[in-house]
């Protein structure tokens, strides 16, 4: 009698497993729609204003990438939701004072917004595998992102005018304190230092860009070594200043 119990509550056990992985969402498949890809990132990170429309799209034959916004809002919190033929996978686009999803080589001071618990590079990486991309595909959507949607620009070792004596001003302070122009130059000197000492290596494997609109510099490492081999890390460097918005 024992043992007939036993094997019954065995034989329980394994069909509820069954029903919970028969319900739970297959890896590696993205979603049907956009739409049920943003209703996901909204669930997962719920600090995102859900009043969202499209603002851009970038089609690239089997591949497209959208961004998303409150247009009415200043204070924004984007959405990326990029597509590979019928497939759909979003991750948010934060703004700065988000510091732990962007994870900033350059920022030490608390956060004083809710904790995201994820990272940009951990997004990109679950939507690469989400949708199956090769490297080629990657290095289009990357290359596009950057590009086409963000404005972002390239060859940074070769501009120091863009990272000396500037200040990239930001008025979405509210909880931070306000910060010393003096500080924020020398924090984007230092950036361009790290800039031309990769730049000038013979095997160049950073590829860095900069989004002024959001004041971040975005660092691509390469790490895979061979052909067909998608192995990469992304940091992001802090440019922006928190200063207060002159009334004229």
């Amino acid at each position: 009698m024992k043992i007939s119990k036993l094997i019954m509550i065995k034989y329980f056990a394994v069909i509820c497993l069954l029903l919970i992985l028969s319900c739970a969402k297959p890896q590696g498949n993205g979603f049907d729609s956009a739409e049920n890809s943003l209703k996901l990132t909204l669930q997962n990170f719920p600090m995102i204003d859900n009043k969202l429309e499209k603002v851009k799209e970038v089609n690239l034959d089997s591949l497209s990438i959208s961004l998303y916004k409150n247009p009415q809002k200043e204070d924004y919190d984007e959405v990326l939701v990029f597509r590979k033929n019928e497939k759909f996978y979003a991750i948010p686009f934060f703004s700065n004072v988000y510091f732990d999803y962007w994870n900033f080589e350059n920022v030490k001071q608390k956060q004083l917004y809710p904790k995201t618990n994820s990272t940009f590079e951990k997004q990109i990486k679950i939507m690469v595998s989400e949708l199956n991309l090769n490297p080629e595909e990657f290095g289009l959507v990357m290359n596009e992102l950057m590009k086409s949607v963000l404005n972002a620009e390239i060859n940074l070792d070769l501009k120091p005018r863009i990272f000396k004596n500037y200040i990239y001003s930001t008025f979405r302070v509210e909880k931070y304190k306000i910060e010393e122009s003096d500080s924020c130059s020398i924090r984007t000197e230092k950036i361009y230092e790290h800039i031309l000492k990769e730049s000038n290596k013979t095997i160049k494997y950073h590829q860095f860009y900069l989004d002024s609109e959001n004041g971040r510099i975005y660092e691509l490492i390469n790490d895979g070594r061979k052909k067909g081999d998608l192995k990469f890390r992304i940091k992001v460097h802090r440019i922006d200043c928190f200063s207060y918005r002159l009334n004229i």
